[in-house]
C-alpha cells in the first residue's frame, strides 16, 4: 500500500486531467502578459534568460505525456 506523498499527489492530480487545456491556456496567457511585461519595460537581459529558461520549461512539462511516449517506444 503506497503511503507516500507521490501517491497522495498522483491520486490527487488524476482528477485534474480534465482541466489540463485550461491549465495551459492559463499559462499561455501569463507567459504573453510577462513578455509583453519584459519588452515594455526593456528588462535585463538575465530576467529574459529566465524568462526563456522558465518558458522553455514549461513547454517541456505540458508535452511530457507524448515525450515519454516517444521515448518508450
Amino acid at each position: 500500500m503506497p503511503l507516500g506523498l507521490g501517491a497522495i499527489g498522483s491520486a490527487y492530480f488524476s482528477n485534474m486531467t480534465k482541466y489540463k487545456p485550461l491549465f495551459v491556456l492559463l499559462t499561455a496567457g501569463l507567459f504573453i502578459l510577462s513578455y509583453r511585461l519584459i519588452e515594455k519595460n526593456n528588462s535585463s537581459r538575465a530576467t529574459r534568460i529566465i524568462f526563456w529558461v522558465s518558458a522553455l520549461i514549461s513547454v517541456l512539462i505540458i508535452y511530457s505525456p507524448t515525450i515519454l511516449a516517444w521515448i518508450a517506444r
